[in-house]
């Protein structure tokens, strides 16, 4: 949280009835799918001068993380391309493809995305299991004047670890911290829009979660590596 008080109102929640019963997972016969969808997005776009000054703050915590290594503050983590995602998010958020204006990302490390996010209008929540990460997080959201919220807690909803089949070395299975949603009283489905950039071998695994968990119509934005930004759509089973 940003400044004590939560964009979202009480248990970190402002979603519209309307949107929580179209966003809601529908119990069918069959399996729910995943789209992937063609998105163009210019990697030579211009972006904003009040952005460029959020990002050069980024680099600069950045920065001040890598000169303290020695330290091992955290082990595992690994920068996505700022300025990319920005680009990627702002496209996405001119297009009108989501059906609504949350924003949930998983494993939200310096809060960045998430503060980029918010600044693009959307509500935005990022979950970051490490103490340390949800401090500096809150600390980047508040100097840049930044909407948003920051979770302490487990981004994978309870029970999604048995999508990972035999596949029991994700990283992401090893956060010995809380449900992150349980915590706020929240679900995955509550969220229109979710940024993840996989640890290596782990993609395949995160889109399960999502076609798995996430509302009818969610659509998964996906950073894979330099230029490599991916966009699904979660689509109910057919009921027919």
């Amino acid at each position: 949280m940003n400044n004590g008080q939560s964009p979202f109102g009480s248990k970190a929640k402002s979603l519209s009835t309307n949107f929580r019963r179209t966003m809601k997972r529908q119990k069918t016969n069959g399996l729910p799918k995943l789209e992937r969808i063609e998105f163009d997005w210019d990697d030579t776009a211009e972006i904003p001068t009040e952005t460029k000054d959020i990002l050069l703050d980024a680099d600069q915590v950045l920065q001040a993380y890598w000169d303290q290594w020695t330290k091992k503050p955290i082990e595992q983590y690994v920068a996505c391309d700022f300025r990319d995602v920005w680009r990627a998010l702002a496209k996405l958020t001119e297009s009108n493809l989501a059906k609504g204006n949350t924003f949930c990302e998983w494993g939200c490390g310096f809060g960045i995305v998430t503060g980029l996010a918010s600044q693009l209008g959307w509500e935005a929540i990022g979950i970051e299991a490490e103490s340390f990460l949800v401090e500096q997080a809150n600390r980047f959201l508040v100097r840049n004047r930044l909407r948003g919220e920051i979770l302490h807690g487990n981004f994978l909803p309870r029970g999604s670890e048995r999508l990972a089949g035999s596949q029991s070395n994700h990283a992401s299975l090893f956060h010995q911290v809380e449900n992150a949603y349980e915590q706020h009283d929240l679900e995955l489905d509550d969220y229109a829009l979710v940024f993840a950039y996989p640890w290596p071998g782990e993609h395949h695994f995160l889109q399960e979660v999502f076609r798995h968990y996430a509302g009818d119509g969610a659509l998964m934005l996906m950073f894979l590596g330099p230029y490599e930004i991916e966009l699904y759509r979660k689509h109910a089973a057919d009921m027919s």
